[in-house]
C-alpha cells in the first residue's frame, strides 16, 4: 500500500506563497477564449419552383425559385425521370445533390382514363380510373368509328308518291330487324 502525502503547516504555508506569486505576476499574453464559430450560408437543398415549355427526359432546364425575387434567384436542373409537355408555367421541385439540381416533382392533374368498354344490349359503358397527368389539356386523342347503316327517318305522302328519307347512323350492336310492309292500291275518286 502506498503511504499518503502528509502536509504540515509549514508545507501548507510554502505552497499558498507559491501560488500567490504566480497569481501576482504581471500576464504576458491574453487568456485563451473561444470565439463563436460563424456558420457559413448554406444554401437550400430543397427548393420548390417554376418552369415554362417542354422538359425531355435527360435535358436541362432553367427554373425560377418560387417566392424569392432577390437575384440570383435561378437555376440549371436536369429532368432524370419523365417527359413533360408543354402546358405553360407550371410548379416544380427540384433537389441538390452535390453542386447539380435535379428535378424530383413536377405539377400535376388529376384525370380519368378509360379502362374497359362493356356493349350491353342498349348502351356501350365506360369504366375509367383516375390516374395523374402532367398536363391540364389533353395532348393525344384517339377516335372510335362505329360502323353506318342506313335507315329510313321519315316519309311523306305527296300527290303522285310516297317518298322516304333516310340517314347513316352509326350501329354499335345489332338487335332483331323487323319488317315494316305497305301495300299499294290503286284509289280512284269519283267525279263530281
Amino acid at each position: 500500500m502506498a503511504d499518503l502525502t502528509q502536509f504540515d503547516v509549514r508545507s501548507a504555508v510554502r505552497i499558498a506563497r507559491v501560488v500567490q506569486a504566480v497569481e501576482q505576476e504581471p500576464r504576458r499574453a491574453s487568456p485563451l477564449t473561444f470565439d463563436p464559430v460563424l456558420e457559413q450560408r448554406r444554401d437550400k437543398p430543397f427548393r420548390v419552383c417554376t418552369y415554362s415549355g417542354d422538359w425531355p427526359v435527360g435535358s436541362p432546364k432553367i427554373v425560377t425559385f418560387k417566392y424569392q425575387t432577390t437575384t440570383p434567384n435561378t437555376v440549371s436542373a436536369t429532368n432524370l425521370f419523365l417527359p413533360l409537355p408543354e402546358n405553360g408555367t407550371r410548379d416544380c421541385a427540384v433537389a441538390k445533390d452535390g453542386t447539380a439540381w435535379f428535378l424530383v416533382q413536377a405539377q400535376m392533374e388529376l384525370a380519368h382514363a378509360f379502362t374497359a368498354a362493356t356493349l350491353t344490349t342498349s348502351s356501350i359503358e365506360f369504366n375509367t380510373l383516375p390516374v395523374v397527368a402532367f398536363a391540364s389539356a389533353s395532348t393525344n386523342k384517339f377516335t372510335l368509328t362505329p360502323p353506318t347503316e342506313s335507315v329510313i327517318v321519315g316519309a311523306s305522302l305527296g300527290t303522285a308518291s310516297l317518298s322516304f328519307s333516310r340517314k347513316n347512323v352509326g350501329v354499335f350492336f345489332a338487335s332483331t330487324a323487323g319488317t315494316v310492309a305497305i301495300s299499294v292500291t290503286t284509289c280512284s275518286t269519283a267525279a263530281s
